[in-house]
């Protein structure tokens, strides 16, 4: 998921990063000499060098080499340096800062993307100059008009002086637009939005005489139009230490706001479900990740994934797949709180980063509600559906771990929440990470041995009870391992889990099964039928029917001896319509049809009426033991009702065959007449149980 999602390009992207890499190194060593305040970010926004001039002056926060340098400026200005860096598109802000002495400092910080001959930034460069003295003169607010004008008009700032002994009001006549919108006397709170007055209260609560205070509100209008203002207010004091006077500055920021918000929405927006994308959750990811660092702050992630997505959308359509996507998004903003964040990685694969958290169950608290709230129906062109999700999660608190591990964390959750059945939430837990490391290097050993054909089907008989002859085989898939000798299915399940193995193993079986058809029908070997399983990855192509019958038509064996088995959960699971679909075309053509494992599943008697089922086989877990014998009556009574055979799996002694055999069973496959045999042997068995 997150590791595929964030891999390296091909080649030549490979290259071209390391080059601008490169380069960006050597111009590293400019800047770290360079007399004057300058600092270089790499494109990803990683500080790669700085002068001592601007550490000397103590310019912004701490920078360190390496890390991420993206807080040299506020959170509202974060997307413009992303624009700078991924665009080049230059831009420069006013830094205010503390100087050693106590005293205040304003810096102009000037942003300019450093680019390659093709156009493509590598670097960003960033200087700095005092402007304090600019910046002193507007905030004094002098009634040097000429000055004063200046200083205003070269910012379209309008300028407000309260005299805090007299009473007295000035206002400057640049910015008409605002005038009429700042007016105040005692409170300024009065022109700020009702939803952005808490936040100036605490900036005001928290200045102290003399200190010149940035706000960003947007103005209490009773027309009702937006307008952003970004405000610098100071009190003044006389010779005795006594406030004299407040002055205010303000401008209107509207369009930057704007700017900002499209540019955010752009880069770090999802268009679909209007959640944060990819590239902010790593943002916010990397803030937790360092806040965790820094104070010790426990974080939890959370990975989902829609179960069966794909099916939703090859059966209902990607319509309803969107549908259920911005669904799944309201959901998730219901169950999480407000300073989560939720975000979508792409198809439907969500994440969410819960910071502040005292234990497991703050984190396991949103999930139940999510839970709670995927079991309502969704309404989509007058069908109803639901939908589940597998979750993941990973919890951070230990501050001897590496957080850097929880995303790859809270994957291996995810998929052990899938393992397990979906539907479900799984907190991560150390071995796990043991468990999925054995389970790829299982795949990868499974790859080589297909490779090296080490792969081959043995056969077990399933023998009629009443006619007292072997019917047909059951093909099975053996690995012939070459330091293991002959490994069972059971031995490498997780390869038929494995969407891309699945397709191969069921391709190989089914070619496998059907040259060892033809052969016998060569030799004269009467085997009956030949069952082959299929898997629910061999149904996603949407023409199976069409690929077995060109297959039965290449090898010339006729239709009719053939089975093909399913499983209650391929028949029965998200995709059943494709399914059936396929089924019922074999169906048509001659091919037997099975239902595996019968009873083990959630198929329903509508489901036996509906679909077309020759063979139910009744699963071994229920014929070997005891207590199930009423399960057993009633399935064969069942197939009886409905005009299916029943054939019993895993009869392993003389008295479940007599126990069978009293309830009406029609067939039975098990060690009790053989066990599963290589083909070479078939035609010898055949002959000692004619005889």
């Amino acid at each position: 998921m997150m590791g595929d999602a964030l891999a390296v390009g091909d080649g030549g992207e490979e290259a071209a990063r390391e080059r601008a890499a490169a380069r960006a190194f050597a111009f590293g060593a400019f800047v770290r000499d360079a007399p004057f305040p300058t600092a270089l970010l790499g494109a990803d926004l990683a500080l790669i060098a700085v002068s001592r001039a601007w550490t000397a002056q103590a310019i912004g926060p701490s920078l360190t080499i390496g890390a991420d340098a993206s807080g040299i400026v506020g959170p509202d200005d974060r997307a413009a340096l992303l624009a700078c860096a991924y665009e080049g598109a230059d831009f420069s802000r006013y830094l205010p800062a503390v100087a050693e002495d106590g005293s205040q400092r304003f810096w102009r910080t000037e942003f300019g993307a450093c680019r390659q001959e093709d156009g493509g930034v590598y670097a960003v460069m960033v200087t700095a100059r005092d402007v304090t003295g600019y910046a002193e003169s507007v905030l004094r607010a002098e009634r040097d008009e000429q000055r004063l004008r200046m200083a205003l008009e070269l910012d379209d700032l309008l300028v407000r002086e309260y005299d805090l002994r007299t009473g007295e009001i000035f206002f400057s006549d640049t910015a008409p637009g605002l005038r009429k919108w700042c007016v105040f006397k005692d409170d300024p709170l009065e022109i700020v939005h009702p939803d952005d007055r808490q936040q100036c209260a605490d900036v005001i609560a928290s200045r102290k005489v003399g200190e010149a205070r940035v706000f960003e509100f947007r103005l209490n209008r009773d027309d009702g139009v937006e307008t952003w203002i970004r405000a610098v207010g100071k009190v003044f004091v006389d010779q005795d230490g006594q406030p004299e006077k407040l002055v205010n500055l303000f401008k209107d920021i509207t369009d930057r706001r704007r700017q900002t918000e499209a540019i955010e929405t752009l880069a770090f927006k999802d268009p679909l479900t209007g959640l944060p994308n990819r590239a902010l959750f790593q943002h916010r990811f990397n803030e937790a990740v360092s806040a965790s660092e820094t104070l010790g702050e426990m974080f939890g992630l959370i990975m989902i994934d829609v179960d069966h997505f794909k099916d939703i959308n090859d059966t209902l359509g990607h319509d309803a797949g969107d549908v259920l996507l911005k669904r799944l998004a309201g959901m998730l903003r219901r169950a999480f709180r407000s300073g989560d964040t939720v975000a979508r990685l792409g198809g439907d694969e969500f994440a969410v980063i819960l910071r502040g958290l005292r234990g497991e169950a703050d984190m396991m608290r949103p999930i139940q509600k999510l839970q709670e709230l995927l079991q309502r129906p969704i309404e989509y062109a007058g069908r109803s559906f639901t939908a589940t999700a597998s979750i993941g999660a990973a919890l951070h608190g230990d501050p001897e771990a590496d957080p850097a591990h929880m995303i790859k964390n809270a994957d291996i959750a995810l998929y052990h929440a899938k393992e397990a059945g979906r539907n479900r939430s799984i907190v991560f837990e150390p071995a796990m990470r043991t468990e999925l490391e054995r389970r790829v290097e299982l795949l990868r050993d499974v790859r080589a041995a297909v490779a090296a054909n080490e792969f081959t089907l043995f056969y077990q008989p399933v023998v009629d009870i009443r006619e007292r002859r072997v019917v047909g085989f059951e093909a099975l898939m053996r690995w012939i391992h070459p330091e293991q000798g002959v490994l069972t299915p059971g031995h490498f399940m997780a390869a038929f889990e494995d969407q891309e193995l699945s397709l191969r193993l069921g391709d190989l079986a089914f070619e496998q099964s059907l040259r060892q058809m033809r052969a016998w029908l060569d030799q004269g070997v009467e085997f009956g039928r030949i069952a082959v399983n299929i898997s629910a990855a061999q149904f996603r192509s949407g023409r199976l029917a069409e690929e077995v019958q060109e297959r039965l038509a290449r090898w010339n064996v006729p239709c009719a001896r053939l089975t093909i088995e399913v499983t209650e959960n391929v028949y029965m699971g998200w995709g059943s319509d494709l399914v059936s679909g396929n089924i019922s075309r074999l169906h048509a053509a001659g091919v037997m049809i099975a239902l595996d494992d019968f009873g083990t599943g959630y198929a329903s008697l509508a489901n036996l009426r509906q679909f077309p089922i020759d063979r139910l086989k009744i699963d071994k877990s229920f014929v070997q033991n005891a207590e199930d014998e009423a399960i057993v009556k009633a399935v064969i009574t069942l197939g009886a009702s409905m005009g299916m055979k029943v054939v019993a799996e895993g009869v392993e002694d003389p008295d479940q065959l007599a126990a069978l055999i009293r309830y009406g069973c029609d067939q039975i496959q098990g060690y009790h007449f053989g066990k599963p045999m290589p083909a070479e042997e078939v035609a010898g068995f055949l002959e000692r149980f004619g005889a």
